[in-house]
């Protein structure tokens, strides 16, 4: 499942006030969504380091419609039992006003949708730019204060702008939810926001989002950004999937970005991230078709550390030769790629799925693009265990390009 709110607006619609010993709760709230609107007006290019850790759940009991699966759920003690968990990391840019993602320290960015990445469970993003601009903007139009600095708020179908997908083409979702605020400095600290108005038939049940907010220096400025979230998806079937996501190392950006669906970073004219590339990269070069080679792990793959997005890396294990052009790599060449899943599951079997991909080989001061013959140049690995696991020098795996 995939989540993503976008929205373009900056003016309130409508909002309701309540009197009590509280701040004047009209005033408190446009102190708040003027230096919410501000902010995201003025924040400069910044990227941050986004770790997601993931797990799905299911509740023992069968029920028929969302509205019960949510009424049990609200009653339930605990989520269920745990049947799948992950991790995941990555690169997250705030671009004129637009989020864009890809691996952690791939060398470009890649996309505006988390979904073009990650291929399995649910993803979600909006809490850097979407979500203040869409709730403390246009689309909001009613917020109600309810007392103790939380203001509640909703946001009609007609103006929403949050998309959701589940395994087929975008839909619209109204939504609504509820925010808190620091009535001695009108900042925002926390806001929840709750789509349960799914059709009938969908996949999805509710969803619940919530953000915590505070203050990181970026440039020469203070500005408002996420310091933890967490989104909750409860699924028509009784799967609950809930994602815990942290932030590090925000700081300004000065390269450009763009939208790719790749991590060739041997591309010609595709922007890059900040930092200067490899010289060998601008002798990049494909190698031939049907050339079969393996490949040992140099970097071990720790599941109580790794994440889909790491970086990995191999050396090649005997040498490759090809008939025209003579030897194409040689014994401990060194090969680079990436984690795209590593899974615990722990139903029905327990086990782990690993699913990583070798992009390119450096041989001779040259680092040549691979195009490894297998879905999405993917390799995926099945390891019949439980608990933690280490993947190490002793994991050899067998390759062919195409």
């Amino acid at each position: 499942m995939s989540l993503a709110l976008r929205s373009c607006l900056v003016l309130l619609v409508a909002s309701t006030a309540a009197r009590t010993a509280d701040p004047d709760p009209e005033q408190l709230f446009q102190k708040v969504r003027a230096r919410v609107l501000d902010d995201v007006s003025h924040v400069p290019r910044y990227t941050c380091v986004q770790t997601v850790n993931r797990a799905q759940y299911r509740q023992p009991y069968s029920v028929r419609s969302c509205r019960s699966m949510i009424a049990a759920r609200r009653e339930a003690a605990s989520r269920g039992y745990l049947t799948v968990r992950d991790r995941l990391r990555l690169d997250v840019a705030v671009v004129d006003g637009a989020e864009t993602f890809s691996w952690a320290g791939a060398r470009q960015f890649e996309t505006s949708r988390v979904d073009d990445l990650v291929k399995s469970g649910a993803t979600g993003s909006g809490e850097f730019v979407s979500y203040l601009t869409s709730v403390f903007g246009a689309d909001t139009d009613s917020v109600t204060y309810l007392g103790q600095s939380l203001f509640g708020f909703n946001v009609p179908l007609a103006k929403s702008h949050y998309t959701y997908s589940t395994n087929g083409p975008d839909r619209t979702a109204a939504y609504h939810g509820s925010f808190v605020v620091d009535p001695a400095t009108a900042e925002l600290k926390r806001l929840t926001v709750v789509a349960d108005q799914f059709p009938s038939g969908d996949d999805v049940c509710r969803v619940e989002d919530n953000m915590d907010y505070h203050r990181v220096k970026i440039g020469n400025g203070d500005f408002l950004l996420p310091a933890a979230a967490t989104m909750d998806v409860l699924f028509g079937d009784g799967i609950e999937s809930v994602n815990e996501i942290g932030y590090s190392d925000c700081h300004e950006y000065a390269g450009e970005a763009t939208i790719r669906f790749d991590d060739d970073a041997s591309a010609p004219g595709s922007p890059k991230k900040e930092g200067p590339a490899p010289a060998s990269a601008a002798a990049a070069r494909q190698l031939p078709a049907g050339l079969r080679f393996r490949i040992g792990l140099t970097s071990p793959i720790r599941s109580e550390t790794a994440a889909a997005g790491d970086a990995v890396t191999g050396v090649i294990l005997h040498e490759i030769k090809d008939r025209k052009l003579g030897i194409i790599a040689r014994e401990k060449d060194v090969v680079h790629g990436r984690i795209l899943q590593l899974e615990q599951h722990m139903y029905p079997l327990p086990r782990w799925l690993l699913s990583i991909r070798f992009d390119t080989l450096e041989h001779d001061g040259v680092e040549q693009s691979l195009a490894l013959k297998s879905r999405e140049r993917r390799g995926i690995f099945v390891f019949a265990q439980a608990g933690n696991i280490v993947i190490d020098q002793s994991f050899h795996s067998e390759w062919e390009t195409r």
